[in-house]
């Protein structure tokens, strides 16, 4: 998964990596952040992105090897993939006040008619912490996987919505066992956040509703929603495709 950074994200790069890692030096984690993204020190990180952004991926291995800090549970490690998501999730919170991972969102939605505005302040707040979470950044890199494989097209596919979207993404994962160490459950809110990331146009369906619709090819959608019509080299041969650009 390849995403975009500045030299402006990187203070939150470290600060994120510092909250997930405290017993490791400040040092040894920007050092380690910057092989995990493809430089040889922190120092021609910084030079790179003073030229402008740069579109980077995480090498979780090489950053967890760094820091000698291995995954207790004996998953794949996913530090600094979730922190490289949290920096672009996080902008498309800000430019989306609305969206949660239920989708487009608000303080009235979903609740009880006796909670107070300033309970329900209070919860939607809760629903945008939530929105940042680690769960929901392996969310966030499930839906982008699967949409990097979509082809845009000039007008909103009324025939898919966001919900629609975010079982086909669930769907690999479970068929094809696509980063099953993430689970196989992505949220709306983080399929939309996604797209966003992606370059798709969204719009919400209607008033009120959590979902939205993209500009997305119906042809692109069924070539990679329909495993289950294929012979099992025809599948693996799917899944090496998706994971390319993963």
């Amino acid at each position: 998964m390849r995403l975009p950074i500045t030299i402006h994200d990187l203070d939150s790069l470290k600060g994120d990596l510092k909250a997930a890692y405290p017993d490791v030096k400040p040092t040894s984690l920007v050092e380690g952040a910057a092989r995990g993204l493809g430089y040889n020190t922190y120092a021609s990180l910084r030079a790179a992105l003073a030229d402008g952004p740069r579109d980077v991926e995480a090498n979780d291995h090489l950053f967890s090897d760094y820091i000698d800090q291995p995954p207790e549970t004996g998953e794949a490690p996913r530090g600094l993939s979730r922190a490289l998501a949290r920096i672009t999730v996080h902008k498309v919170l800000e430019a989306y006040p609305d969206l949660t991972q239920r989708g487009f969102d608000d303080i009235w939605a979903r609740e009880s008619e006796g909670d107070s505005f300033e309970e329900r302040k209070a919860l939607f707040a809760e629903r945008r912490k939530e929105a940042l979470s680690d769960w929901a950044m392996d969310e966030f890199e499930l839906a982008f996987i699967y949409l990097s494989k979509q082809e845009h097209r000039k007008t909103l596919n009324r025939d898919w919505s966001t919900y629609n979207l975010k079982h086909n993404a669930e769907r690999l994962v479970r068929e094809d066992k696509l980063f099953d160490h993430l689970g196989d459950y992505v949220s709306n809110g983080m399929l939309i956040v996604a797209a966003i990331a992606s370059g798709f146009e969204v719009k919400q369906i209607s008033f009120r509703s959590p979902n939205g619709f993209l500009n997305i090819s119906s042809k692109t959608i069924r070539q990679t929603s329909s495993t289950h019509l294929m012979t099992r080299p025809q599948r693996a041969a799917l899944t090496d495709f998706l994971l390319q650009s993963a």
